[in-house]
């Protein structure tokens, strides 16, 4: 048992889940490296650490965790013309951001669950994802936003 197990709600699903925040950065900083970064190490992750038998369920859930993000980026890029450069993000677009992707990530996330029958329940599991994803990204977000100009003094503008 450990310390945050009471968190835990169902197969890769919990009420908050910090590693969404991080994807999220990730791809917002480093766009499609950032996507592939993370579909490579979530792979990784799925195959290293729960392993279930299928190759192909590794490499769908890595898959997912790094187009998801990328795909909630792209779209807040082309329908609410997020900056690229992140320059003037305040935190409704935080807050915009975090929602579109926290839909996304667990919505195809638990079709694919649902559909490989890890998951029985698609309605709740899919819901308490969803409010895990979106706290873990607006922890992570607004965490990352307080702290980089704290940080500024230690990097150079180009």
């Amino acid at each position: 048992m450990s310390l945050f197990d009471f968190l835990h709600f169902s197969h890769g699903v919990d009420w908050i889940f910090l590693p969404s925040g991080l994807r999220m950065a990730f791809v917002l900083l480093f766009i499609a490296e950032g996507a592939i970064g993370i579909a490579l190490a979530s792979t990784a992750i799925t195959y290293l650490f729960h392993f279930d038998g299928s190759y192909i369920g590794s490499l769908l859930n890595g898959l997912i965790a790094g187009l998801a993000p990328f795909l909630a980026r792209h779209i807040a890029l082309q329908y609410w013309q997020l900056d690229r450069d992140l320059k003037n993000l305040k935190a409704i677009g935080i807050f915009k951001i975090s929602v579109l992707f926290a839909f996304i990530s667990a919505l195809v996330h638990q079709l694919w669950y649902f559909w490989s029958g890890k998951t029985e329940d698609f309605i709740a599991s899919t819901s308490v994802m969803m409010v895990g994803d979106l706290l873990g990204t607006l922890i992570v977000l607004f965490a990352l936003k307080t702290i980089a100009p704290l940080l500024s003094p230690f990097y150079k503008k180009p």
